[in-house]
């Protein structure tokens, strides 16, 4: 069922956001682990568990699913059936046209903010977020303008707390 519904979000992703996803490419595989990830905040029916790595999180099964998926003939279902009560248009309007980059600092930040939302002083809860992404993705060019970058956008949209 997973890899079911999994290619058919692959499919959404080629139709809807224009990523024709390639196993063969470590930037779509790691793109692919942060759509997933994203999209389950929109309702993505994926139950997929993320631990959090130096490239933000990851899922073991979902990378075994997405080899098994490409070893495992397309029946062409319905995503529009497969994906019931996903949010597509606020997941698109959101993610479609970010780069690998943007997607890793966005999934990163969504993680931590998930971890420690409970933390009752709002402003340091922000604080936290912003210095454990920078931290965590000091190695993207221009890291501290991408990190308060995104986590506007991320805040604008509801999916983190300012």
């Amino acid at each position: 069922m997973s890899i079911k519904r999994l290619s058919s979000f692959v499919k959404f992703l080629e139709e809807k956001a224009g990523f024709k996803f390639n196993l063969n490419l470590f930037d779509h595989r790691l793109k692919l682990q942060k759509y997933v990830y994203i999209g389950k905040l929109f309702g993505l029916p994926l139950s997929y568990s993320y631990n959090i790595y130096l490239r933000g999180p990851y899922s073991p099964d979902l990378a075994l699913d997405y080899y098994r998926m490409a070893n495992t003939p397309s029946d062409g279902s319905d995503y529009d059936r497969e994906l019931g009560g996903f949010d597509a248009n606020g997941f698109l309007k959101l993610v479609k046209g970010q780069d690998a980059d943007w997607l890793e600092v966005a999934a990163t930040m969504l993680s931590i903010h998930s971890r420690y939302r409970s933390m009752a002083d709002k402003r340091k809860l922000k604080e936290l977020i912003l210095a454990m992404t920078k931290d965590i993705k000091s190695f993207i060019p221009n890291a501290s303008t991408v990190v308060e970058n995104v986590f506007g956008e991320l805040s604008k949209r509801g999916l983190i707390e300012a």
